[in-house]
């Protein structure tokens, strides 16, 4: 395995180095942050026939999870020769459709009902972590999306799916892997809230072989999650997210993280890993020393506008060259349109990658 990813205080470092080590930009440090993409459907399928002809692809109209796990693998050497180092890959994905009639009834998850692992998720998970081993790139894996954890069987299959789930990424041997346990957590005393999430981070935490573990976390929205309970103890980094943040206010949110008693008592990395397409709010990122993740829906999603976007109004693109976005499926996952040439871009210059 080419590429190991460690934490040393609040620095990322791959293979014992600082993550663009000796960069700067304009006197803020580079060196030790780990900018990232929200790549969540990379190994997405759909187990419903009633809704699987909403992912057909514009150029065959037919639906391919191979295609689009073989595409994304594609471009990672280009993801990484502007700067990108870690991509988030999940393994219930994220919100393609939002319309409830498809939101509600797919079915994209790497787990059965009772928390079993689901072959063929993990074989095309596992063409991925290669594929970005080779490139120099780390996956940060989220485990649990609140839409498809409503379809599993209570407590039991999630305790059981976590831990299949970490047994088998520590099996492969791959060690560019960063554990996200579940996409944004809210305040509460269930198992995937703040009052128990911590069960979820310390069983993963705690699955270990050969002496070696996974550096795990938990996503949140900081202006939604405001219990700082036994989780904020335990992370071996931080996750917060901005969607709904325009930059002063994500700065603000990042200040706070920093004030915080957990932090304080031992500082990590605090790595954004789902923001927006603006790239105001990776500056704001950079001047609060955190690193910053790429999230852009795409047109087609439907139901409603999220957050910040508008992603409803217009509908999704019949050409396939033209497919916006990294979320709405289906995803080209090429550097095609303007919102992404901007981030990619300023990632170079801020980076200093050749491109």
């Amino acid at each position: 395995m080419a590429t190991e990813i460690q934490i040393d205080h609040t620095e990322f470092l791959i293979n014992d180095v600082p993550t663009y080590a000796g960069i700067e930009d304009r006197g803020r440090p580079i060196e030790g942050l780990l900018f990232n993409s929200r790549m969540v459907q990379a190994i997405f399928d759909d187990d419903n026939p009633e809704t699987a002809h909403h992912w057909r692809y514009p150029d065959t109209g037919v639906w391919d999870p191979d295609r689009n796990t073989d595409e994304f693998c594609t471009q990672l050497p280009e993801y990484r020769r502007h700067g990108l180092l870690g991509v988030t890959v999940g393994l219930q994905g994220g919100g393609s459709i939002y319309r409830p009639e498809v939101y509600d009834v797919y079915r994209n998850s790497a787990f059965a009902a009772d928390g079993a692992r689901q072959p063929a998720y993990f074989e095309r998970l596992r063409r991925v972590l290669d594929a970005a081993d080779q490139a120099g790139m780390v996956v940060i894996v989220n485990y649990f999306y609140w839409r498809q954890v409503a379809h599993m069987q209570g407590e039991a299959a999630l305790i059981r799916a976590g831990r299949e789930a970490t047994e088998w990424l520590l099996e492969t041997g791959y060690r560019n892997i960063l554990v996200d346990v579940y996409n944004e957590f809210k305040a509460g005393d269930g198992l995937t809230e703040s009052g128990r999430i911590h069960e979820l981070i310390d069983l993963v935490q705690q699955t270990t072989l050969d002496g070696r573990r996974l550096l795990t976390s938990s996503s949140i929205m900081p202006g939604k999650q405001v219990a700082w309970d036994r989780w904020a103890d335990l992370v071996d980094f931080f996750l917060p997210h901005g969607n709904d943040s325009w930059s002063a206010k994500l700065r603000r949110e990042l200040r706070e993280m920093k004030d915080s008693d957990a932090y304080r008592a031992k500082p990590r990395p605090i790595m954004v890993n789902e923001d927006s397409m603006y790239v105001t709010n990776l500056e704001a990122a950079i001047d609060e020393y955190a690193s910053w993740g790429l999230y852009i829906q795409g047109f087609g999603c439907g139901g409603w506008d999220h957050g910040r976007y508008e992603w409803t109004r217009h509908p999704r693109e019949t050409v396939y060259e033209h497919l916006s976005g990294f979320q709405t499926v289906p995803v080209n996952w090429s550097i095609n349109t303007g919102h992404k040439r901007d981030f990619f871009n300023r990632l170079a210059e801020l980076t200093g990658s050749e491109v």
